[in-house]
């Protein structure tokens, strides 16, 4: 049914929002996580429980960014499904993922 639609909207001309996931995960904790996606105000998190995960659906620029990382944590940009950005951090530093989508 999913396909049909999206054919159809192609058809007509219309786009097909993405499917964004940002994702976090490893065998660490962070102190400190903030992310936003195109078109919606920044949120930060205090010492989110891990893995972490949410999802949007607009063209833009989404970011995802972890301070105060203890053990090893991977941030991940997944759109329709192809990991288009992953960053590890496994010594402590802040990691960042952040990916442009053009409309």
């Amino acid at each position: 049914m999913r396909v049909v639609l999206v054919l159809a909207l192609l058809a007509a001309g219309c786009a097909v929002p993405p499917d964004i996931r940002l994702r976090v995960e490893g065998t660490g904790t962070t102190d400190q996580l903030t992310y936003v996606f195109p078109g919606q105000e920044e949120k930060t998190l205090r010492n989110p429980d891990m893995p972490w995960e949410r999802s949007g659906a607009k063209h833009g620029k989404v970011s995802l960014r972890l301070e105060g990382v203890h053990g090893t944590l991977t941030c991940k940009i997944i759109i329709n499904g192809r990991q288009v950005r992953a960053e590890t951090s496994s010594s402590g530093e802040a990691v960042n993922c952040t990916h442009v989508m053009a409309d």
